[in-house]
């Protein structure tokens, strides 16, 4: 059977639809993270990429926050890129990731799994995506932006959810390497390097609209 992208529930409608109708936003703040110069990698899967990308979750949170709530989350999405970009959280973040991602991969895979370049390759995007989701979930916690309990409820449902994000990521390559071929024909991914960044972009889009539907769960 085909894997789809699971269905977002109605409660992330609501900020997914916004994010889908702001595209230049995210193209502007894209444009702002790599601008900054404290990161080489601007792959899709980069620290300036993935920045970018929380903050534009931010400010949908903003757009769509409850009156009570309205003033944080605004306050936090304007300087959401202070915040990410001098966060210490992620590094701690990653080491406990990293510790779990890799007891999973040996558990699923064998402990040689682990050692092959192409698996530790993608291992460590998991890992530091996964570990930038739960540091930015930790962010907005601290500004008040949402209530209490969300991020604890957020953080469990991401971790009961594992197989839906890992449907939604395949979905999403998969997808993203049909619309290159019918634009540029049966070499438009015959290169490693083009299905890297297809790979590399789906990832982060799958992992933001996981982040997403999981606040909207809590």
């Amino acid at each position: 059977m085909e894997r789809r992208a699971p269905a977002p529930a109605p409660a992330a409608r609501a900020l997914l639809h916004w994010m889908q109708a702001h595209p230049a936003r995210l193209r502007e703040l894209l444009a702002e993270e790599a601008a900054r110069g404290d990161d080489p990698d601007l792959s899709p899967s980069g620290d300036p990429s993935i920045r970018a990308h929380l903050r534009f979750v931010a400010e949908a949170l903003a757009a769509n926050a409850a009156p009570a709530r309205a003033p944080a989350a605004e306050a936090f999405a304007r300087g959401a890129g202070e915040v990410l970009a001098g966060s210490a959280t992620v590094e701690e973040e990653i080491a406990l990731v990293g510790e779990a991602h890799a007891f999973e991969t040996a558990r699923q895979f064998g402990i040689e799994a682990g050692e092959d370049p192409s698996n530790r390759a993608v291992i460590e995007r998991r890992v530091r995506l996964g570990a930038w989701l739960r540091a930015f979930l930790r962010e907005l916690d601290a500004a008040g932006a949402v209530p209490p309990a969300a991020v604890p409820a957020a953080l469990e449902w991401m971790a009961a959810n594992q197989v839906r994000l890992a449907d939604t990521i395949f979905a999403m390559d998969r997808a993203a390497k049909l619309a290159e071929l019918e634009r540029g024909g049966p070499d438009a991914i015959a290169a490693t390097e083009a299905v890297n960044r297809i790979g590399q972009a789906a990832s982060v889009q799958a992992h933001v609209r996981f982040l997403v539907e999981a606040l909207a769960a809590a």
